[in-house]
């Protein structure tokens, strides 16, 4: 039974910039990539063990549950996802926007949502429930709901507060970035 992310070697990385659009910031002020970890962990890995990891890696977990349908981004925090059931396509960076992510992702891949940069569920692939891990990095503010509206006009300046602070990888440890 694996007790942790399949080793770094076994890791595929697809690294996402997504440049603002409307009110959404995405990555665009600060640089840090929208990042899928590919079997990020072996597909029979129990949602303990993954909790297990990101907590190793300074990750709280905090729920399981699939996406909003809806698109929508957080401006306090940076997230980590980790499917623990089914597949999903998700898609990033908002609605209506040219140069958004569509990405399909299974049991066992692993992703690094920075602040600011939307997504949501577009549909279930395999017909299962998809359901996912979610973690924020210790110590980070409580996670806030936007959704690139009117009245989110504080939203760039936390982005670039929270997007300045060196964060943990959820997934790899170590440093992940440092906003530059």
């Amino acid at each position: 039974m694996p007790d942790m992310a399949n080793p770094a070697g076994s890791i595929t990385l697809e690294k996402h910039q997504i440049p603002s659009h409307g009110l959404i910031p995405n990555t665009a002020p600060h640089g840090l990539p929208f990042t899928v970890y590919r079997s990020a962990f072996p597909a029979s890995t129990p949602p303990e063990v993954v909790e297990k990891t990101l907590k190793g890696n300074g990750w709280s977990p905090a729920w399981r549950y699939p996406m909003y349908k809806t698109s929508h981004f957080h401006s306090t925090t940076h997230e980590a996802l980790v499917v623990i059931a089914g597949a999903a396509e998700l898609l990033v960076g908002g609605d209506d926007n040219p140069d958004a992510a569509s990405v399909t992702v299974r049991r066992g891949d692993a992703m690094f949502m920075p602040v600011g940069v939307a997504h949501r569920l577009v549909r279930e692939v395999d017909g299962r429930e998809f359901t996912m891990v979610g973690a924020y990095p210790d110590g980070a503010e409580q996670w806030d709901m936007c959704y690139g509206r009117e009245g989110e006009d504080d939203v760039r300046e936390k982005v670039k507060d929270v997007a300045g602070q060196t964060v943990s990888d959820p997934v790899l440890g170590g440093a992940l970035g440092d906003g530059a």
